[in-house]
Order: C-alpha cells, then sequence, then structure tokens
C-alpha cells in the first residue's frame, strides 16, 4: 500500500511536469529531460514507470475515468431514464475547462491523435456499458439501430462538440455546451432506447 501511494506520488509529479511543459512550448519539442529536470526525478524512475512521453501523457487519462465514472454514478441516481448514457457530459466538460490551455496547446501537436484516440475509447467504453445497461434494465428497447453504430454515434458527436468547444477562443460555459450537447443527442438517446 505504501508503494502504491509512491507509485502514485511519482507518476502524479512527473504528469504535472509533463503538463507544465506543454503550456510553455510545442509537445512535439518537450524532451524526456526536460520532463525529468522539472519534476527532479532521475531517468532510470522515469522508465519504470514509463516507456515514452506518449506513455506518460496518456496516464493522465486514469484520473480523468476517475472522475466520469463518478459523475456517472451521481447521474444514475437522479437523472431522467437513459440520460446516464451519456452521464459523464457535463463532468468531461467541466475537466476540459479546467484545462483549457493544456488541451489547446495539444490540438496541433503529434500528441493530440495519441490523447485523443485515448479519450475516445475511454468514452467509447462508457457509452457502450452504460447502453448495455440501460437496455438490459428496459428489457423492451427493440430498435433497429445496432448497438455499436449507436455507441459510435454517440462518441463520435461528443467528441466533435469536445473539439469544437476546445478549439474556440470565446465559448459557452461546461454547464451550457453540456445543455448544447445534451439538445443534440437526448432525443436520438430516447427514441433508439424507447
Amino acid at each position: 500500500m505504501k508503494r502504491d501511494r509512491r507509485v502514485r506520488r511519482t507518476q502524479k509529479m512527473l504528469h504535472r511536469a509533463l503538463m507544465s511543459l506543454v503550456l510553455e512550448k510545442k509537445y512535439d519539442s518537450i524532451t524526456i529531460q526536460e520532463i525529468l529536470d522539472r519534476a527532479d526525478i532521475g531517468r532510470s524512475t522515469f522508465y519504470a514507470h514509463f516507456k515514452s512521453r506518449d506513455e506518460l501523457l496518456i496516464s493522465g487519462i486514469h484520473d480523468i475515468r476517475d472522475t466520469l465514472e463518478s459523475a456517472i454514478q451521481s447521474e444514475r441516481s437522479r437523472s431522467k431514464p437513459h440520460e446516464a448514457v451519456i452521464g459523464f457530459s457535463l463532468a468531461m466538460f467541466q475537466h476540459a475547462s479546467e484545462y483549457r490551455e493544456v488541451y489547446h496547446a495539444l490540438l496541433d501537436t503529434h500528441g493530440w491523435p495519441i490523447f485523443r484516440q485515448r479519450l475516445e475509447e475511454m468514452f467509447d467504453e462508457i457509452i457502450r456499458r452504460e447502453c448495455k445497461a440501460e437496455i438490459q434494465r428496459l428489457k423492451t428497447a427493440d430498435s433497429d439501430v445496432p448497438v455499436d453504430l449507436f455507441v459510435h454515434y454517440l462518441t463520435a458527436g461528443f467528441f466533435s462538440v469536445l473539439t469544437w468547444w476546445i478549439g474556440r477562443r470565446s465559448r459557452p460555459t461546461p454547464l451550457q455546451i453540456n445543455e448544447i450537447f445534451r439538445s443534440l443527442v437526448l432525443p436520438t438517446i430516447n427514441r433508439v432506447l424507447a
């Protein structure tokens, strides 16, 4: 247990060092040595945890997943039918708002496609799980829309709204963009799962 805490602390220090560097210079030009210097951690310690700068970048998704899972649990207990399928949306918009400069700095770099792919995989997994749970709960959902296509549609739709929103200088608040996103997809969710 003590070792796990130390490992997590080291990983967080490395991740924070990378995020602070991303705000100062292009992700593509950041070296492992700069990360090590910023985190005040040795090279062997870095490689004991991560194989590359890209792996360090995507390690932050674990924390995002924890945040989103908590949001879904909360949404399940208070939401209207079917809304738990996208119960993570506000939490993700809030996270992206908090780290707006980091997301924006990553958009046109080699790191963005890697980070984006992992985020999309996480959204897909969460939406798929929630859809299957909702279909199982209803046991009457009789839609012509294949579940795989529905999950892909929701994942792509969310990511499209998220990247559009991140890329804007003047933009709605997390609450406003969440309402816009929900207004776009909830009619479809209700129709498919009804």
